[in-house]
């Protein structure tokens, strides 16, 4: 079973990385184990957050431990106002909307001393944005292992139907109660365990950058989460027992996601190609009123293409020696301005600095065979992520999760001008073969 990262169990405040950098680590206590939920009036007492709480929380969560909650805080002394969130009508799931912050900002009139967030994914990334935005600290009392952002530093919102990640601090407190996390719904557990295998292609993603762009690397970041995705992958079929032994190793696996991003101050350690053909759909389901799918789900399904892609790449990486671009730079902008329509002053700005490729690619394709082999030790850490995924009974396709293969296809296309970070797509539509590679992978 694995364990959290000794650097936050001895309270490490900052050490000397091996990637050559300083890591701050935040100031955080991390609470894991049967039961632990229990602990909370006696870290509150230590922590000395103050005296009033607002507990945000949504209408499926708060009936099952929002009473216990209460009780525990005002057991601590603490009084507690409480937000139960409404799923607005048209919606598939809560979203981290608009509507959503404008409800939490009622209750903060109440001039609450920190925020409790009772839940998983969404009220964990509303109640981070509005702590940080109102200089608050806040705890997240974590309901199912469904993804990484309980200890990162980035908090999605949707922002006019578009999805933007805003920088925020974590929480100061984390309850991973296993009682609590075991009687997630499958789908959750499922998505946390899709989401990690991203983890593969972010990764070799990232390796790709440092080797194309120069761009700063740290190994360790992905040191945190390999344990995990071996383990995990290796034991892949137990997730449909849901075991407090499985449950634990996931979120453990999940925690040192987010932690490595925020170690290294960004999501490049946790988020590629794969997260971005995932926030492309959703942003087009939405806006289509389509169901969404989970996060997570969709990020598994995505990498499963990615890997496909990223393994012909490399066997044919010796062919990209010499660099000629195709496009036109005039021709691709009236194209996605037709394609995004009113979305596309969202992405106009990342764009623009992808319409023209860089002029050179460093020591890139000097050396492919080193190439490929660092980025394969990232890459193929899961070697066959579809059949792993099969194994622990997740859909292992986008179509599977309710995508159009035209949606799909548009997803691949499309979804690396969300971001300015470059990845596998960017190299593959510079050199012109994107549209070969993407016959080839999604057939």
């Amino acid at each position: 079973m694995l364990d959290i990262p000794s650097i936050v169990k001895n309270g490490v405040r900052d050490f000397q990385c091996i990637c050559g950098r300083r890591h701050l680590v935040p100031e955080q206590r991390v609470l894991l184990g049967m039961g632990v939920l229990f602990d909370l009036p006696q870290v509150l007492s230590e922590l000395n957050l103050g005296k009033k709480a607002l507990l945000v929380s949504d209408e499926n969560i708060f009936p099952l431990f929002g009473e216990q909650v209460v009780t525990l805080l005002e057991k601590s002394g603490v009084g507690v106002e409480i937000c139960v969130l409404e799923q607005p009508s048209g919606f598939f799931y809560l979203e981290p909307d608009e509507d959503a912050r404008s409800q939490i900002g009622v209750h903060l009139q109440e001039n609450p001393d920190f925020i409790v967030a009772l839940g998983s994914g969404v009220i964990n990334d509303l109640c981070k944005f509005i702590a940080h935005r109102v200089q608050k600290p806040y705890i997240v009392i974590a309901t199912a292992p469904s993804m990484d952002g309980y200890s990162s530093p980035g908090a999605p919102m949707l922002v006019g139907g578009y999805k933007v990640t805003f920088e925020a601090r974590p929480p100061r407190v984390i309850v991973m109660d296993l009682d609590i996390l075991s009687q997630a719904p499958l789908e959750l557990i499922q998505a946390g365990f899709s989401d990690l295998m991203g983890k593969t292609t972010a990764n070799a993603d990232w390796v790709l950058r440092h080797y194309l762009l120069n761009e700063y690397l740290c190994e360790y970041s992905f040191e945190l989460v390999k344990e995990g995705l071996e383990y995990l992958s290796r034991e892949a079929a137990l997730l449909k027992e849901r075991s407090p032994e499985f449950v634990s190793s996931l979120s453990v696996a999940l925690f040192n996601s987010g932690l490595s991003m925020t170690l290294v101050g960004d999501s490049r350690p946790a988020s590629g190609l794969e997260h971005l053909v995932a926030h492309y759909l959703e942003i087009f389901a939405l806006h289509r009123h389509l169901n969404p799918s989970l996060h997570g789900l969709r990020v598994g399904a995505a990498t499963v293409v990615a890997q496909k892609l990223y393994v012909r790449f490399l066997d044919e990486v010796h062919l990209f020696s010499s660099f000629v671009s195709k496009k036109k730079p005039e021709v691709l902008l009236d194209e996605l301005k037709l394609h995004f329509g009113p979305l596309f002053l969202f992405v106009e700005k990342e764009a623009a600095e992808k319409l023209s490729p860089p002029l050179a690619f460093g020591d890139f394709f000097a050396n492919p065979v080193f190439v490929r082999k660092k980025v394969e030790e990232k890459l193929l850490v899961v070697s066959h992520v579809e059949e792993t995924l099969k194994r622990a009974g997740i859909p292992s396709s986008l179509q599977e999760l309710g995508f159009g293969e035209s949606m799909v296809r548009d997803a691949f296309r499309y979804a690396r001008f969300l971001r300015k970070r470059i990845t596998l797509l960017d190299l593959l539509d510079w050199f012109g073969v994107l549209e070969e590679y993407l016959d080839w992978a999604l057939r």
